[in-house]
């Protein structure tokens, strides 16, 4: 019989891993053989490289780095197996067993996208003009591309906390409140959570794979994820001219080109990014080939043939720019690269335009095929993309090259272009981070040979919040036009001007936070006590000016439907933000609504509209006043039928029950509307119908007998609106009819 040990078995220590965020199958395009070792490098480095036999083995082992972790920058020779990488990265600690298992996933990945790449590379180096991959090489590439942005030190560094508490991106309410909602400790476990999702989906040919994302992972960065794939095409670019390449930096697969603005807070001295904009993400394969990938905001001249296409893309450019501080210079230094999205084995061009092949009906098949041309481009486009590259890697330790002439070419260039508003921007603090970097490529470049001097602009000292704020709207009132748009003319009806614009546009979206941050307080909390906490924060911004009462509704409601997918609430409007129902309050309400109403009728018909768009099928909730009456609805249990005024109505249970716990607002009764001929009329029709003698049509069970009568008076009342208010509304009139009775104060059609 065999014996027992009386100890329990030791829980098994897994070995420590050093993990790259930058595989070596893509260093090892920038390697060679160390002399040390005795390897040699048989392989030159692609179009127009030398090739560097000389016998012996073919291993890469080296490569050209500039260190950056000390007081000064050093030329070093690095090890590629110790080169971009952390020990443990992707280590799941929680994990009893198996604790690299992220990274291992990842190796798979790895491995199909090295494949792709390869095949790149060879016909890159041999000659040829394009390369074509199939729809799942594609879409593994893209997987790849984005999972290399996600994996990065940067991200580490956002999520790899002791505790959520010390979580500290501008989406820390949200992701607490997810890493509540799914069990999460700590931050770091959603973004393994995250990896593990992208990992495992299946990217199917009809986009199914978008829904069951959204689903998996932290909405965030699921939505992120899609808007990288599917918001950008891709090109391969290479240098036109012998001896320009490309840099690796550390950081390099999550850097991007394009805007980023920001606002001081005074109180800390630190920037805070309020707004960004990706027009071109890079990602580097070898010293000479890139993989660049253009946002569609920017022009194709293809595509653009169609007006419908080009007016689209526009305004959305138009809407992205006018976020930014500066929106007239929110504009890409990369579009002239002459790029365009991949041709197909599915379409045509004919008189410019793209045709459906025979057979084909416009459905996304597994067999479509892609083919990538070699686009060249210029010396200074190089430069240019290398210096986004250099700008952003004042907080990085390490930067690979392939030819150190190359390499001080490209640094020469970056430290002497102009300074503007995105480049070499310093505080006047000698230890400013970007300055010391700065200093550091000025000796690496020296000990090179060169002796440039940086160029770049320093700060003046922090402005205080009032300060930003008056010199920021001296900005506004120097770039608005002469003539208000009719978006500032209906912004100046209701009390704004150039001098409080840029005040009013912060305070409204510190309201949002402020809503954001009470919302996630009270998660958790019985639901009518959440209920009253947000009819008390509406009562406060009530009293606010009422410009900044509609401002804040029209970040909010962004906030909500800004998904990425452009839908009527985000599109519609001037080119500034969406119109909505608090601009026809503005403009044509505000001549008869009591002045201290007018924020509280926005917000009644804001929500209301919100609460509509987002629950369709829900046609029960415009119908009954109180939250009590419809809760006698959802406890009549499924399904309910009833009719109203004649009409059979049929609605499903899980309207009732969405519609009985988020009553958005309650206006109350319309005799009390804050118009004055509408009171009156209201009131004496409330004072004439007697209880007891109610039209057969609007008798309903779910219904008090004070709603029926409110729905009698409103029902007249919108038979009579033209008559009581049309001298002074005039042209409005339709349209505010409109807002009053299907938004504010809901009724059935006489």
């Amino acid at each position: 019989m065999a014996s027992t040990s009386p100890f329990p078995p030791k829980p098994v220590t897994e070995k420590s891993q050093y993990h790259h965020f930058i595989p070596r199958f893509i260093l090892r395009n920038f390697a060679y053989a160390s002399p040390k070792t005795g390897h040699n490098n048989k392989r030159g480095n692609g179009r127009h490289g030398k090739n560097q036999s000389r016998g012996g083995s073919n291993v890469k082992d080296t490569v050209h780095a500039l260190d950056l972790s000390g007081a000064t920058a050093q030329l070093v020779e690095a090890p590629v197996s110790r080169t971009f990488g952390l020990s443990d990265m992707y280590r799941d600690f929680a994990k009893a067993r198996n604790q690299h298992y992220i990274e291992e996933q990842l190796s798979v990945l790895e491995s199909l996208a090295g494949t792709v790449i390869a095949t790149i590379r060879k016909r890159f180096e041999a000659g040829a003009a394009d390369v074509w991959m199939s729809r799942l090489e594609r879409d593994t590439l893209r997987k790849f591309l984005f999972i290399m942005k996600y994996r990065t030190s940067n991200m580490h560094a956002r999520f790899c906390h002791e505790s959520a508490e010390e979580y500290c991106a501008d989406d820390r309410e949200r992701l607490l409140a997810y890493m509540k909602k799914k069990g999460f400790v700590k931050p770091v476990e959603v973004w393994f959570d995250n990896i593990k999702a992208m990992l495992e989906l299946k990217m199917d040919p009809g986009g199914k794979w978008m829904e069951e994302i959204r689903k998996r992972a932290y909405p965030d960065d699921a939505k992120w994820f899609i808007l990288h794939t599917q918001g950008m095409y891709m090109a391969l670019c290479t240098p036109s001219t012998l001896g320009d390449e490309f840099l690796l930096t550390e950081n390099g697969y999550g850097i991007h080109e394009g805007p980023v603005s920001g606002q001081i807070d005074p109180k800390t001295g630190k920037l805070t990014t309020t707004c960004y904009t990706e027009y071109h993400v890079f990602s580097v394969i070898s010293p000479r080939l890139m993989i660049v990938l253009r946002s569609f905001l920017l022009p194709n001249p293809l595509e653009d043939n169609s007006n419908n296409i080009r007016e689209f893309r526009q305004t959305w450019y138009q809407q992205c720019a006018s976020l930014h501080n500066f929106p007239n210079e929110a504009n890409s230094i990369l579009a002239d690269l002459l790029i365009s999205k991949a041709k197909n084995s599915y379409t045509r061009i004919v008189d410019g335009q793209a045709v459906f092949l025979d057979g084909e009906d416009g459905t996304q098949r597994a067999s479509h095929r892609f083919g990538f041309p070699f686009f060249p481009i210029t010396a200074d486009q190089v430069h240019r993309i290398n210096a986004v590259m250099l700008e952003e890697s004042y907080r990085i330790s390490t930067i690979v090259f392939w030819t150190p002439a190359a390499a001080r070419k490209t640094i020469d260039y970056y430290l002497t272009m102009p300074s503007d508003r995105r480049f070499k921007i310093v505080s006047s603090k000698s230890d400013d981070r970007r300055l010391v970097f700065l200093r550091k490529l000025e000796g690496v470049v020296r000990a090179m040979g060169s002796d440039v001097t940086a160029v770049y602009h320093t700060l003046v000292d922090t402005l205080t919040e009032e300060e930003w704020l008056e010199e920021f709207g001296r900005f506004a009132a120097e770039e608005l036009p002469e003539k208000p748009t009719a978006f500032m003319q209906l912004y100046m009806k209701i009390g704004g001007s150039r001098a409080t614009l840029i005040k009013d546009i912060d305070q409204g979206k510190r309201m949002v936070n402020m809503k954001i941050k009470f919302d996630v307080w009270s998660t958790g909390l019985d639901e009518r006590f959440r209920h009253t906490i947000r009819e008390n924060l509406r009562a406060v911004f009530c009293q606010l000016p009422v410009r900044r009462v509609w401002y804040y509704l029209k970040f909010y409601r962004a906030m909500l439907f800004n998904d990425g997918v452009p839908d009527e609430t985000s599109t519609r409007g001037d080119g500034m933000i969406a119109d909505g129902p608090e601009d026809t309050i503005a403009r044509g309400m505000s001549q008869v609504i009591r002045s201290q109403d007018l924020a509280r009728l926005m917000f009644a018909a804001v929500l209301k509209n919100i609460y509509l768009i987002q629950h369709p099928d829900c046609d029960i909730y415009p119908k009954i006043t109180s939250y009590e009456g419809l809760r006698g609805v959802f406890q009549s249990g499924p399904p309910v039928e009833f009719s109203i005024a004649g009409e059979l109505s049929s609605f499903s249970y899980y309207w009732i029950v969405i519609a009985a716990t988020e009553m958005p607002i309650d206006t109350g009764s319309i005799c009390d509307c804050a118009i004055e001929e509408i009171e009156i009329k209201a009131r004496d029709l409330r004072d004439s119908i007697p209880s007891n003698r109610i039209p057969d049509g609007y008798i309903n069970r779910f219904w008090t007998t004070d709603e029926i009568i409110e729905m009698l008076i409103r029902v007249q009342i919108r038979a009579a609106f033209s008559e009581l208010l049309g001298g002074k509304l005039q042209d409005a009139a339709l349209e505010l009819k409109d807002v009053f009775f299907n938004i504010i104060y809901p009724s059935m059609l006489n």
